[in-house]
């Protein structure tokens, strides 16, 4: 399994250095380029955010932490784009009774402005049977500094742990 995560992690890093690499070209940065590694701890914080927005019951808090042309891609439905859609998919969830929600960051890195987090997540909503229902599962987050020097999901991924369900 430490083979398979450092051949992923291997993997994101060349993928992010290369297209960080290709959307320079012939491009005047925005901003300057940072050249010391962000810590787990940094690229993590767009996510301890987040969960803290959803227990909060703050869609609008919740979406901030995307960039405005961000995309969420929730399991067994269609991509959502977009700052103002992803404050209403998150909206949805508060509505339909979330509880709290609690992430767990497994691994983060960053090559100049662009980088990951993988982690696990914790939501408990309110049940039709006036239960409480956990859902547990894993995420994976591409994250790019912004000119506030921020570090803003692009694109965030999320599944359950729990099997598919039979018939």
């Amino acid at each position: 399994m430490k083979t398979a995560s450092k051949i992923f992690t291997l993997i994101i890093t060349v993928v992010l250095a290369t297209t960080w690499g290709c959307k320079q070209e012939n491009i005047k940065p925005e901003k300057e380029e940072i050249s010391k590694a962000a810590t787990i701890e940094e690229l993590g914080q767009m996510n301890r955010d987040f969960a803290k927005a959803l227990t909060a019951k703050d869609a609008v808090a919740a979406a901030i932490v995307y960039d405005e042309n961000a995309s969420i891609l929730p399991p067994n439905e269609p991509i959502v784009t977009g700052r103002a859609n992803i404050q209403a998919y998150w909206q949805g969830a508060i509505d339909a009774g979330i509880i709290d929600a609690t992430v767990k960051t497994i691994d983060a890195k960053s090559v100049g402005n662009s980088g990951y987090e993988i982690g696990t997540f914790t939501m408990r909503f309110h049940g039709a049977k006036n239960d409480t229902i956990v859902e547990v599962g894993k995420y994976t987050e591409i994250l790019e500094l912004n000119k506030e020097g921020t570090w803003m999901a692009i694109y965030g991924m999320w599944s359950s742990n729990e099997p598919m369900p039979t018939e």
